[in-house]
């Protein structure tokens, strides 16, 4: 058996690009012996797999499973380097068994885990589909969320795998057991993706949050003001220049008889918008307002028009159920996840 030394180890690494440990027991077990060495992480898949790890990998899918109570739901998140693996089935099933592995053994240690088809570590098992997809793979989020007193979730996923959403409802009466809840649900979920909702109502939103869109409504409104007064500015001068090059050239008097007439019309419009610009200031708290609101109507989820129907609001969607299912309906929250964000 050959000595396994440090200097030994550093070699296997250089050559291979695997870890310090996994260097050792590849040297180890082949004696010391440098080329079975790295034929022992090639056949692990080990070497490739780690040549990989430093790219990147922000493509992928997001899998979800609502327990069948409705009372908790698993969420996991693949990634690979790009779309086309993120669409090969080999890939969405991989996604689909790690699923069902914290479904099982849960979150922690995920990847040191017993895989429960295969019997070898769940970090073996990715690594033999690096090997077979020929790119990075990693597990950036596994996570299980649970439903408050008297809730149920729902899910729906988008835009293949790369939205999931899980959504919230309290149902009193008849509609907790009625059949029509989870299809409201799921469009409620959907409406989240549609609208691009970041809260369920107007009070979950954060005083700071308010805020921000006033100051961002006051910084535009004034800028916008000014950028009309410097175009308007700019058309004057525009002409003016043309005029001076009249004057200065072929003087006709009807060509420059229109650039003097253009002037004073184009003088009169940077007049109009320095006097807008006074009236806007003047009204600057309810164009404050205004943007609030209209952010407000945009960003909370039952101020939405209905994504099926625009003429309706969320709210009233609720209101109809009530009647129709049998009892009052309430969203109590949701998440939203899209592929990357956690990058």
């Amino acid at each position: 058996m050959s000595a396994i030394t440090a200097q030994t180890v550093n070699e296997l690494r250089s050559r291979t690009g695997a870890g310090l440990m996994d260097c050792k027991k590849a040297l180890t077990e082949a004696a010391g012996d440098m080329e079975k060495a790295v034929e022992i992480l090639r056949i692990k898949g080990i070497a490739t797999r780690d040549k990989k790890s430093g790219r990147s990998a922000n493509e992928g899918v997001l899998t979800l499973r609502v327990a069948a109570d409705g009372l908790s739901a698993t969420v996991l998140e693949l990634n690979c380097e790009t779309d086309f693996v993120a669409k090969n089935e080999a890939f969405v099933a991989l996604a689909n068994d790690l699923l069902a592995q914290v479904e099982k053994h849960g979150h922690e240690n995920l990847t040191e885990q017993v895989f429960h088809k295969t019997g070898q570590k769940v970090n073996d098992h990715v690594t033999e589909q690096v090997t077979k997809l020929g790119e990075n793979l990693k597990v950036s989020r596994s996570l299980t969320v649970k439903a408050g007193p008297g809730g149920k979730l729902a899910s729906y996923v988008h835009n293949g795998s790369k939205i999931a959403v899980l959504l919230e409802v309290v149902a009193e009466g008849g509609a907790a057991s009625n059949a029509g809840l989870a299809d409201l649900a799921r469009q409620l979920a959907m409406q989240v993706v549609a609208n691009g909702a970041e809260y369920v109502r107007r009070e979950e939103v954060p005083a700071e949050r308010l805020e921000k869109e006033r100051v961002i409504a006051e910084e535009f409104t004034k800028s916008e003001a000014d950028k009309a007064i410097a175009e308007a500015q700019r058309i004057v001068e525009d002409y003016k220049g043309q005029l001076a090059e009249q004057k200065a050239g072929a003087n006709d008097p009807a060509t420059i008889a229109e650039l003097e007439k253009r002037i004073a019309n184009s003088e009169k419009a940077a007049k109009a918008a320095e006097a807008r610009k006074v009236g806007q200031l003047a009204n600057l708290e309810k164009i404050k307002t205004g943007r609030v609101e209209k952010f407000l109507a945009e960003r909370c989820l039952v101020d939405q028009p209905f994504f099926r129907d625009p003429d309706k609001k969320v709210s009233q969607l609720l209101d109809e159920a009530k009647a129709s299912l049998g009892g009052s309906v309430k969203v109590a929250s949701f998440h939203r996840f899209a592929v990357g964000e956690t990058a």
